[in-house]
């Protein structure tokens, strides 16, 4: 009996590393209050630069033609549109409850 039990563990040992990777990861976090950027905020800045960055182009495009002096008239602009938006949709931050985390083995599956 004890045979059987031993072969089924060692079945069942074989089949685990032939279909999944394994790797050690040992991870443990205790609880506490972290603070994490505001998603909602960035995707008003993010969209905020995406709409002067297309103005932006159209303006330089439109009445410059040499490109190195649209590249640099590029480049001061974005970063002029960078600190604007920035003002406009400031970085903040919020506080979020991290709970306790233990992790050991990673499993993937190989297939």
């Amino acid at each position: 009996m004890r045979n059987r039990h031993f072969m089924w563990f060692f079945l069942l040992i074989l089949i685990t590393f032939l279909l999944f990777d394994i790797r050690l990861n040992f991870n443990m976090v205790l609880p506490s209050t972290i603070e994490i950027i505001d998603e909602n905020q960035e995707l008003l800045y993010q969209d905020c630069i995406k709409n002067e960055d297309s103005i932006i182009h159209q303006e330089t495009f439109s009445l410059i033609d040499n490109p190195d002096v649209q590249r640099e008239v590029l480049i001061t602009k974005k970063e002029r549109a960078a600190r604007n938006c920035r003002a406009k949709f400031p970085l903040f931050y919020k506080s979020e409850d991290q709970t306790f985390q233990f992790n050991l083995i990673d499993f993937e599956y190989k297939y």
